[in-house]
């Protein structure tokens, strides 16, 4: 009796889940794509995202979840063939390149993020590795936003180009095994709040996918 009761412990004991350390870094790659947009808009598949979070966890009890939340830094890149120009005076204009030879044309913005992300790993194996469920949302604020052109005649960029949101907030999930993982982010606020490019973007969301590299 005393044997099988210590057997009986010690399969118990096995059972039970001591979480890990999860990841404090994470670095996001991702295609941007653009949802309801006006059909004369016409976005390029060079249109990306890149996103760095810092992030500290919380395990919730002896289980396989965890709480994260931190802060990062993302950069947002339109290409396609509206260019937004400014003239002397701060007069923004809108014009489309279509037919037109040219390296590159963007908008862009940048956000600093605050993010809160809900997290699920499996058991480790011997290397260490597990599978991942990140479930997370964001709230950023707008910091810089610009407008860039290059051709072989010549190259352009103007700084604080006005209309984009403030804010941008939205939802996203990382999954995957090991450190390297996809990532899908679906945006909840429209792109612009005002200014020329309502024209073309007013009701506009963002929707990425790509990888998350997490260290």
């Amino acid at each position: 009796m005393l044997f099988l009761c210590t057997l009986f412990t010690v399969r118990a004991q096995e059972k039970v889940f001591i979480p890990e350390p999860g990841e404090g870094i994470s670095f996001n790659t991702s295609s941007l794509m653009i949802v309801g947009a006006n059909a004369s808009y016409l976005p390029s598949w060079r249109a990306n995202s890149q996103e760095v979070q810092l992030l500290r966890e919380q395990h919730i009890g002896l289980s396989h979840f965890g709480i994260a939340y931190g802060v990062g830094y993302s950069g947002h890149f339109y290409h396609g063939n509206v260019h937004v120009n400014v003239d002397p005076d701060g007069i923004q204009t809108l014009s489309f390149l279509n037919g037109q030879d040219y390296t590159s044309n963007r908008f862009a913005t940048e956000y600093l993020d605050g993010v809160l992300e809900f997290r699920y790993r499996t058991n480790s194996n011997k290397n260490g590795r597990y599978t991942r469920l990140y479930i997370g949302g964001i709230i950023g604020y707008l910091t810089d936003s610009y407008s860039y052109f290059n051709s072989d005649a010549y190259r352009v960029k103007f700084y604080n180009v006005g209309g984009f949101n403030t804010w941008r907030y939205g939802t996203y999930v990382k999954c995957g095994r090991g450190p390297f993982n996809l990532f899908y982010y679906f945006g909840l606020n429209p792109i612009v709040s005002s200014g020329v490019l309502t024209s073309e973007l007013e009701n506009a969301t963002s929707q990425n996918f790509g990888f998350s590299i997490t260290l």
